[in-house]
């Protein structure tokens, strides 16, 4: 059972659903999306899971499909979500919205040192994920002193959920991948004055397996 919150933070934090087989293609980044069939089922998946629960605020990426699923929720839980730009996935320049296939055609040396290099190689005319991280922790910062006490739920893209949680435990950016969520994963992250805790992390995952 999770502990009351008091004294600290609750961090409900979701990565988006799976995406439609056109927009996976793509490298999406901060742009919008559509999500698939399994998608939309994950939107049930979070009603089950959160039934129970209590959320103070919604927050979701400025997004479609983070807007849209977090209002799922919000519907459910009688609130707002509240759309945020710093919590837009990485901008990825000239390469937004182009096919990946096409990508590593033209650029077949960006792309792979682009993925080498996780966390710091910025795409043409975009931010690295460590930067889009940065943004996401200045946001963060601002708005936790509003928020102890409470119980937040965010939805964004899975890179910046782990490595905003591998900030928040002290850890390097280039292990925030051994924090990686599937799409529709919900970790709970407690956050105290003087560190943090990963309560729960990919909640659902025995019962996806069942199914």
């Amino acid at each position: 059972m999770l502990p009351e919150v008091t004294e600290f933070c609750r961090l409900y934090l979701l990565r988006h659903p799976e995406l439609s087989a056109e927009d996976a293609s793509l490298a999406l980044g901060s742009g919008d999306g559509s999500l698939s069939r399994r998608g939309r089922q994950s939107l049930v998946d979070w009603l089950k899971l959160l039934a129970g629960l209590e959320i103070d605020s919604i927050f979701a990426a400025d997004q479609a499909h983070c807007r849209d699923s977090a209002a799922a929720i919000a519907a459910a839980k009688g609130l707002e979500v509240q759309a945020v730009v710093e919590l837009k996935d990485q901008e990825l320049g000239r390469w937004q919205g182009k096919s990946w296939q096409a990508l590593a055609q033209e650029e077949p040396d960006k792309v792979r040192d682009f993925f080498a290099e996780f966390g710091e190689v910025q795409p043409p005319e975009g931010e690295s994920l460590g930067q889009a991280v940065e943004r996401f922790l200045q946001w963060w910062t601002r708005q936790r002193p509003q928020l102890i006490g409470k119980s937040v739920l965010l939805v964004t893209s899975g890179a910046l959920l782990s490595g905003f949680t591998a900030a928040m435990l002290g850890m390097r950016l280039s292990r925030a991948v051994c924090l990686n969520l599937p799409y529709g994963g919900m970790g709970v992250v407690d956050i105290y004055d003087n560190g943090a805790r990963i309560t729960a992390w990919n909640l659902g995952a025995l019962q996806n397996d069942q199914s």
